[in-house]
């Protein structure tokens, strides 16, 4: 029984690391929608300088509510970064996730809320874990750093810090 669960257990965390090794190297084409505008949303509408960060997240999800809390009291620290909020939520739960944790969000022209309501995002970005934060560099469309699982913003602005040099 021992070496079954040894097996078990080393198989999990190969197939995890595999998966997460699968993150895009570069932006993938996607059609979102902006959650408030329904406007659809394409990597044509994405800036051409700094950073784009993709947090995806659960509005139920404890680690997503921390991470999104910390982001919007820190936002002032981030420089050249663009956040879009990938949620497969509806309207009513992110409008209720952001006035509950992270009511500074909203109104912040450096943040979009985007709508995922076919599960896209999860089919290319391969997320192990919410939140899954990705940061691509905006000109060449390149991945810089993906975290996964991760609800501490601290850890998210080093990074940042480390990428914008």
């Amino acid at each position: 029984m021992r070496t079954f669960t040894f097996l078990f257990l080393a198989f999990l965390f190969i197939s995890v690391k595999h998966v997460h090794a699968q993150a895009p190297n570069q932006i993938p084409n996607f059609s979102l929608q902006d959650l408030f505008t329904r406007n659809d949303f394409k990597p044509a509408d994405l800036p051409k300088d700094g950073l784009i960060v993709f947090n995806y997240y659960d509005t139920g999800c404890g680690h997503c509510q921390k991470m999104g809390a910390g982001i919007a009291e820190q936002m002032s620290t981030f420089r050249r970064v663009k956040f879009y909020f990938v949620a497969m939520n509806d309207l009513e739960y992110v409008d209720g996730f952001i006035n509950m944790f992270a009511k500074k969000l909203k109104p912040e022209p450096k943040v979009s809320f985007i709508w995922d309501p076919n599960g896209q995002f999860i089919t290319l970005f391969k997320p192990t874990q919410t939140p899954s934060i990705y940061i691509y560099d905006a000109k060449t469309r390149k991945l810089l750093k993906h975290l996964d699982g991760v609800d501490d913003v601290k850890v998210l602005q080093v990074a940042l810090q480390q990428l914008a040099r």
